[in-house]
């Protein structure tokens, strides 16, 4: 380790922080042990992270000092995420390892080894944590092996750590160190068959935890997420998906019923969800080919790390959940037109923002609408930059319609060029379609 991050460890000041403030934002007068400040080791905070209902444990966990803590559940369910996210809010510095069959004591205390031609000896993650007071986070903790699980017994009871390969050296636990492992299972036995290679661990090392089991959020909680990362998608295609993310985990754990009563041995975990959310947008430009975007997408976040039968098995359950192909293609094609637009748009606007209007030649002048004929009861709006502000002009198709000015002191940064660019992105947002026969920008720009 450099002397900067023994430097930075050292200078750790312990604080107590309002619980409420840290956790929710509203003050609730119940104080938590975190620090002044991150350092190198203390995770990065998620402001889109969202605490569902199985975080209330390890938030009781955190307030006080007691016993060490073992999370488990299914994979994908977010245990470490929780974990570091909470520990990001408090300013905690972390200290990972993962447990694996080959894994020894050595690996989370610390060995000697050559640096700059002398023998010296490196802390493991497990003594930093207690040594300079961080968390020791060990997931996987039932991938390990037993025997080197039990040579924690001690620590778990709070009693110093005693390295013999540095001298006999004698770590005493900092005040602020915490332990905390994660698991698939709960350390007895694997009843479900899905996490190959977990060990029962001993029943003595077992009853040193405070043990809590964390599930996947409620769907409430992930339609809320999956709204405010993903507020471009329809929210009734949200629905679905969130729906279709819950019979997969029953899947998973051995629950679904009817047709869909098999095993499967893949999950969706609410990071697959948001990222099949993100490539559903990515790739709705396809609907124009005749391929619908949410299953095309589905393959790429999920579906390609299954077996050939799990794969069919997905996609015979998002036909069922999912509208008919030809009402999500030509639903894509129209959403994906109009994402299409405000890109065109900010693409040939930007480069005029900020930039003196001297050229009237060149005065951006825009027409969006919202149907082609008055049947369709189609609405028009125009806005047309000048030198003295942003001329709009509005109404439903074969009609005068209204007028109004923006003068230039109202537009946004008194810019009438970014004035227009927000409000027909808008327009756009709300249904209307850039007409492109009648947008006029200099050739020049759009080159």
């Amino acid at each position: 380790m450099s002397a900067f991050r023994v430097s930075e460890l050292s200078s750790l000041i312990p604080l107590d922080l309002d619980a409420g403030q840290v956790f929710s934002g509203t003050p609730s007068g119940r104080m938590v042990k975190g620090f002044a400040k991150p350092c190198a080791y203390t995770p990065t905070s998620d402001p889109d992270y969202l605490f569902h209902e199985s975080s209330r444990d390890v938030i009781v966990w955190f307030l006080n000092k007691s016993d060490p803590l073992y999370v488990y559940g299914p994979t994908g369910a977010g245990k470490t995420s929780l974990i570091k996210q909470l520990a990001a809010r408090l300013n905690y510095p972390v200290f990972e390892v993962t447990g694996h069959g080959r894994l020894e004591f050595a690996d989370l205390a610390g060995h000697l080894t050559v640096r700059d031609g002398n023998m010296t000896y490196e802390y493991g993650p497990l003594t930093l944590a207690m040594r300079y007071g961080g968390l020791f986070l060990f997931n996987e903790l039932d991938l390990t092996s037993p025997d080197v699980a039990a040579g924690l017994n001690g620590i778990l009871d709070g009693e110093s750590l005693c390295l013999a390969e540095n001298g006999g050296e004698l770590v005493v636990p900092h005040p602020m160190f915490r332990f905390c492992a994660t698991a698939n299972t709960n350390g007895s036995t694997d009843e479900t068959g899905l996490y190959q290679g977990t060990t029962a661990q001993n029943l003595a090392f077992m009853d040193r935890f405070w043990v809590c089991e964390v599930g996947y959020p409620a769907p409430e909680a992930e339609k809320e997420l999956l709204g405010r990362l993903s507020p471009d998608l329809p929210e009734t295609l949200r629905e679905q998906m969130i729906q279709f993310a819950g019979e997969t985990r029953k899947l998973f754990m051995g629950e679904g019923k009817g047709d869909f009563s098999n095993t499967i041995e893949v999950t969706l975990s609410t990071r697959t969800l948001l990222r099949w959310a993100d490539l559903i947008l990515r790739f709705q430009p396809l609907a124009r080919q005749g391929v619908q975007p949410v299953a095309y997408a589905l393959d790429r976040a999920l579906g390609f790390r299954a077996s050939r039968e799990t794969r069919a098995l997905l996609h015979e359950l998002a036909q069922r959940i999912f509208p008919r192909q030809e009402e999500a293609s030509a639903h894509f094609s129209t959403l994906t037109s109009e994402l299409d637009d405000a890109a065109y748009l900010e693409q040939s606007l930007r480069p005029l923002v900020g930039s003196p209007l001297t050229d009237i030649s060149n005065l951006p002048s825009i027409r969006l609408s919202t149907a082609s004929n008055t049947a369709a009861g189609g609405k028009f709006w125009r806005a047309i930059v000048s030198l003295g502000g942003l001329e709009l002009h509005w109404g439903r198709w074969n009609t005068v319609g209204q007028t109004a000015k923006i003068a230039i002191a109202n537009c946004i940064d008194h810019d009438p060029v970014l004035e227009l660019l927000n409000r027909s992105c808008a327009k756009i947002q709300n249904g209307y379609t850039l007409d492109r026969g009648n947008i006029s920008i200099s050739k020049e720009l759009l080159s």
